[in-house]
């Protein structure tokens, strides 16, 4: 139940490196049918922006989400409620907070990086538990051309730039040259990268480039007329780059050669399972040929025959000339693959003749008029199904 109104002061505005404190619960609530605390003033930052909220505990309690209302009010999501009045400390999960400030201020500094080399405007951005992404309005951007934006924001990484987090004046903000127009509200928050980058935002950041560590582009597609970008930084790129490391040598100690060698002869063993499949189609073709002449005949063509399902069509797409139907089926363990087709000039609805077998066999099975496919049941008399259903459609 709620006990009365309180406006949460936000402590990691100033210090986004304080991780514990002592504050006092104003109310206990609920978000969204979940139970929820709100204090006097928390270190806990709220999902807002595109990023994730803080983890931790109060007073002990697990803390699963923090989120903040229309009126100011920062929800903790606590699996127990807390006492009205209670002091309580609150402690964040220090390694989350540092993974998702990075992961921020990796975001801005992209999004500047990808201004200035490419003149993409950043649409919008999300960082997320498993992918942070950035979708701009310039479309089919590849990976080659993001490679100058990556280096960019590496060097100013290694450059180790203050990062400041402000709340300037009307006349400073003025002043300021941001990359996009502040929000309308009563205090705006600014992030800035000295020299770099000047951006309103209200989330966590480092407080030095090099606390990001590093940015990778991972990925990019077409999304909505621009391009989406995947991105990684800090501690979750490292891990991510550190399992494909471990990958590579393991493909490296598969193939026994160093790691480098791995694209060079990966290239050669597609080439040659590219060679071999080519000549297995040539060898299929010519199997499908010779069982197509063994099932020559005047008249319709309905047999079971030894084949996989591809090589059934190949035989039927010989045999299927004319006015001919041609009904194929080829037994296996587990069951009867089935195929029935027609000659361009024929007349059979091969749809409703299969579904008609099927439904007198147990089966299943359907398409078009000219081609269609299903599966028996094991041991079914093809030759009998078909000719029955044939009388069922007539």
């Amino acid at each position: 139940m709620k006990t009365g109104p309180g406006k949460t002061e936000r402590l990691h505005y100033d210090d986004p490196l304080a991780l514990e404190l002592e504050s006092t619960v104003l109310e206990v609530s609920a978000w969204q049918g979940a139970p929820s605390v709100v204090l006097d003033r928390t270190v806990f930052y709220p999902e807002s922006g595109g990023q994730l909220g803080d983890r931790g505990t109060l007073g002990g309690v697990a803390v699963d989400d923090v989120q903040v209302d229309g009126e100011g009010r920062v929800h903790h999501l606590v699996k127990e409620p807390l006492e009205v009045g209670a002091t309580v400390r609150g402690r964040v999960d220090g390694a989350r907070r540092r993974e998702n400030m990075a992961l921020h201020t990796g975001q801005h500094a992209l999004s500047r990086a990808l201004l200035d080399e490419l003149g993409a405007v950043t649409v919008s951005s999300r960082l997320g538990a498993t992918a942070c992404t950035i979708d701009v309005d310039l479309r089919d951007l590849s990976l080659a051309q993001l490679k100058p934006v990556e280096d960019r924001v590496n060097a100013l990484i290694d450059e180790d730039r203050p990062v400041r987090q402000l709340f300037p004046d009307d006349a400073e903000l003025e002043r300021l040259s941001l990359r996009k127009p502040p929000p309308e509200t009563d205090r705006v928050r600014v992030v800035d990268i000295a020299g770099f980058d000047v951006t309103p935002c209200g989330g966590t950041h480092v407080t030095h480039t090099a606390q990001i560590e590093l940015v990778w582009i991972e990925a990019v597609e077409r999304y909505k007329g621009g391009t989406r970008i995947t991105f990684s930084a800090g501690p979750r790129a490292r891990r991510a780059l550190m399992e494909q490391s471990k990958l590579l040598r393991d493909a490296a100690t598969e193939l026994t050669c160093a790691p480098p060698e791995v694209e060079a002869i990966a290239r050669g063993l597609k080439g040659k399972l590219d060679d071999a499949r080519r000549e297995a189609g040539a060898l299929r073709g010519q199997l499908a040929g010779a069982l197509a002449a063994s099932l020559e005949k005047d008249g319709d063509v309905v047999a079971m025959i030894d084949a996989d399902v591809p090589l059934m069509k190949a035989v039927a797409e010989r045999l299927a000339t004319g006015s001919r139907l041609v009904a194929l089926a080829a037994a296996r363990e587990d069951g009867t693959d089935v195929l029935i087709t027609r000659g361009p000039e024929g007349e059979v609805a091969c749809g409703d003749l299969l579904r008609e077998v099927a439904k007198a066999a147990g089966g299943r099975g359907g398409g078009r008029p000219q081609h269609a496919q299903g599966r028996l049941p094991v041991g079914v008399d093809w030759v009998t199904a078909v000719r029955d259903g044939l009388k069922r459609l007539d």
